[in-house]
């Protein structure tokens, strides 16, 4: 695994590559970086010291919770465990995700609980364990003026990455990601698809054990989305990787368990099958004219909703027979996620 020494200069943004891959630098400080990723990279910079035995690294969370001031409980005695392959996490926005991910990338202490890396303790092994995590946040601050090797040659200096390695290394990840023909170009001129794929590329750098990604295809487009989650999925096979998201169909190609967050609450956990299992039986397809649907003659909870000749079709979620052209039909996992945290009608 590799280490570096602590600095006791500022952390410092490049000015100028050398041909050798080392840089000139002044204060990061004074650079319009996103804090959550920067705040992250300055804990990277960690004292050298042996490490622990973590071969291989489970994460488990036992009565997780966080009150921030003014009493808003963000996260409520969340337990989870998760081991090497995808975990997703599911959840509205406000869910309390975003909180968990900041907790496990050692950038915000809880309130109470454990979280245990294998045999290391969140608060007590931070040093340790931020060696075993790559961290892509929700949103994170790139260098526009530097080219993506550029950018990944600096994220490899401040990890601590021999000087002798890091040209290797940045050329190996760029082609992971599939940006190396795009490796001169400036970051200024990528999608927002080849942005967060340049984020994956610093996150999986010095080949950690646990990668947290959080809502990662948020704004791509689904090309992009389908491209990205293929990455992880790839990642995946033997380390573990942890997905935040409130898009359903980002879990439901790739992993292989998932939990449901919402209000600060885990409201469920186990496999795309018992989610599915939850509502067997229990949605419905219904044609309805407009007028029925506006004299609330439809039984049940509404999760989808589209014209259709002089009505709606509804899918709901209901118990019994919402209405007496319903059709009982096949449950995904939206059906599943919308039962727990509640149905939306969608136009």
């Amino acid at each position: 695994m590799i280490t570096s020494k602590i600095r006791k200069t500022p952390l410092t943004k490049p000015n100028r590559f050398g041909r050798d891959g080392q840089l000139s630098s002044s204060p990061i400080n004074s650079h319009p970086e996103d804090q959550t990723f920067s705040g992250f990279i300055r804990h990277v910079l960690v004292t050298k010291h042996q490490a622990k035995d973590v071969t291989k690294v489970e994460l488990t969370i036992n009565q997780l919770s966080k009150t921030y001031k003014g009493k808003v409980q963000a996260l409520n005695h969340v337990n989870l465990h998760m081991s090497n392959g995808m975990f997703g996490l599911l959840g509205p926005n406000g869910a309390g995700k975003s909180t968990l991910m900041q907790i496990l990338a050692t950038l915000l202490p809880p309130s109470e609980g454990e979280v245990k890396f294998g045999g290391l303790t969140l608060g007590q092994d931070d040093h340790e364990i931020r060696r075993l995590l790559g961290y892509l946040p929700q949103s994170f601050g790139l260098y526009n003026k530097l080219t993506g090797e550029e950018f990944l040659l600096y994220i490899a200096m401040l990890k601590g990455i021999n000087t002798s390695s890091r040209g290797k290394l940045v050329n190996e990840l760029l082609d992971k990601v599939n940006l190396g023909p795009k490796a001169k170009s400036k970051i200024k001129t990528y999608s927002g698809g080849m942005k967060q794929r340049i984020g994956i590329a610093q996150a999986i750098m010095g080949d950690p054990q646990i990668i947290i990604v959080d809502e990662p295809t948020a704004g791509l487009d689904p090309e992009e989305r389908i491209r990205f989650r293929d990455l992880l999925e790839e990642l995946s096979s033997d380390r573990i990787v942890l997905l935040s998201t409130h898009i359903v169909a980002d879990i439901e190609s790739s992993c292989k368990q998932l939990a449901i967050m919402d209000k600060g609450k885990l409201l469920f956990n186990g496999t795309p099958n018992q989610l599915t299992d939850h509502v067997e039986g229990k949605v419905w397809l219904v044609d309805v004219k407009e007028e029925e649907w506006r004299a609330g003659l439809v039984l049940g909870r509404c999760v989808s909703r589209r014209k259709s000749g002089n009505g709606y079709e509804l899918r709901i979620i209901a118990d019994q027979v919402p209405f007496h052209t319903a059709k009982p039909v096949r449950p995904d996992m939206e059906d599943g996620y919308m039962a727990y945290v509640g149905g939306s009608v969608y136009e």
